[in-house]
């Protein structure tokens, strides 16, 4: 059987591309040897209830020690929940969780699998890190069996495996980090956390396209996964989750890398914000929703003249596919030609967003920086632009007006569909209908 190193296909024939991911030459024979037993932990309390008679105390929520990370989880851990955390190497995952790890052994006992490295350097980071622990245990151990009879033997109440790359199932014929032991070994640790009624915190390298490296299952089966990003050679970290069956998904939190560890960033404004007084070209505002939270973010464009036969189009956290449409609904409504012009766009502070309300400033900074005009600093700019131009609504308006008013802005631009529902608040609020309105900011 010919398996896909990436996603896990297999095919009875080794293939050059893959059918399902698409990635070249990432075909490896396996030979399938007959599988031992497997273990099934029983859970607790394995018979049905009705869903009334549950009491609510047992659905106490656990506070991680970090109040951000709270937020994320939909306001702390839930008892025998499981936690993916991925993210590039050095971003800081192993630095969060032996954090998370020291606060939570004041609640209870602390079982650390450090996996990846010894006991002896695990103590000299929270040594460096200034930690204060309790009920700490670190066990540099790889095979989960052994973790299992190490839980059943002195009952832990959370456990973080750093990380799910490396540990392995000894009854299973599969090498360390292949798929279908990774596979084998979250079924294994979901298990252990529904079993034995424990916290369970997961580490997973991600691939060179940004997705945690396994099976798509190991996703799927872990209640929650939080993704650890940063921008190359900064010190701010966003950590995002993208999946909560506990809680909202899609929301982030800002933390910065110090000495003494992670911090959280409660002022978003030093991160996403110009640090300039003066207004210059190819740079506007935009709010955007991350989750339910509202966001001021700065985005930049910088539009020159080609030096060479094809031009390029860079663009750094904002959708590649949407930023081609915007440049292509402006050269059409707006009558500006790009065909000989070089177009770079970044979104300040690394992060990735997603959100169409971001479209009117990401179309105004081009057109800014295309016809070298400045753009006002203390104006917002939401809005979603259509295919012919028009400038589509967007949700919780006054939900970003309020954050807008909150950061001292003076003036927000919104699309006309949204006055009606604009409550009372100091800003002057301007509307537009259509691109070619928003050409008066010029």
């Amino acid at each position: 059987m010919f398996i896909c190193l990436n996603c896990g296909y297999q095919s009875l024939k080794w293939l050059g591309r893959c059918p399902s991911c698409g990635m070249w030459q990432s075909f490896e024979e396996k030979v399938f040897e007959k599988e031992g037993k497997t273990i099934q932990i029983e859970r607790k309390n394995s018979l049905p209830s009705l869903i009334g008679e549950i009491r609510k105390e047992d659905l106490t929520r656990i506070s991680s020690g970090i109040k951000g990370l709270d937020e994320l989880l939909g306001g702390g851990l839930v008892e025998a929940e499981i936690v993916l955390v991925g993210g590039e190497p050095g971003v800081g995952k192993s630095t969060l969780l032996l954090e998370v790890g020291a606060s939570l052994s004041f609640k209870g006992k602390v079982l650390y699998i450090c996996a990846e490295e010894s006991a002896e350097q695990v103590r000299l980071r929270a040594e460096r890190l200034g930690l204060n622990y309790k009920e700490l245990y670190l066990f540099p151990e790889t095979d989960l069996l052994k973790v299992y009879e190490e839980i059943k033997r002195n009952r832990y109440d959370f456990l973080i495996v750093d990380s799910i790359q490396v540990v392995y199932l000894s009854h299973s014929g599969a090498s360390s980090g292949g798929v279908s032991q990774i596979r084998e070994c979250a079924n294994f640790l979901t298990q252990i956390a529904k079993g034995c009624n424990i916290v369970v915190f997961v580490v997973g390298h991600v691939t060179k396209g940004g997705i945690i490296a396994g099976p798509k299952l190991l996703e799927h089966i872990v209640d929650c996964v939080l993704y650890f990003e940063s921008e190359a050679g900064s010190n701010f970290r966003i950590l995002r989750v993208t999946k909560n069956r506990f809680g909202p998904a899609g929301e982030i939190a800002v933390f910065e890398m110090t000495s003494q560890g992670i911090k959280e960033t409660a002022n978003l404004g030093r991160v996403f914000l110009p640090h300039k007084d003066k207004s210059i070209t190819g740079s506007s505002i935009v709010c955007i929703m991350e989750g339910r939270r509202p966001v001021i973010v700065e985005l930049q464009a910088l539009v020159s003249k080609s030096s060479f036969g094809m031009v390029k189009r860079r663009s750094l956290g904002f959708d590649f596919n949407r930023f081609s449409l915007l440049l292509a609904v402006i050269e059409k409504r707006l009558k500006m030609n790009f065909s000989s012009e070089d177009v770079f766009f970044n979104v300040s502070g690394g992060l990735r967003i997603n959100d169409p309300s971001a479209d009117l400033g990401a179309a105004l900074a081009i057109i800014s920086s295309y016809k070298e005009k400045e753009i006002t600093l203390d104006t917002v700019f939401i809005g979603e632009v259509g295919l012919s131009g028009e400038i589509r609504p967007v949700a919780n308006i006054n939900l970003r007006i309020k954050e807008i008013e909150r950061w001292g802005f003076r003036q927000v631009v919104i699309p006309e569909e949204n006055l009606k529902e604009v409550e009372r608040n100091k800003l002057e609020v301007v509307s537009l209908n259509s691109l070619n309105d928003l050409l008066r900011f010029l």
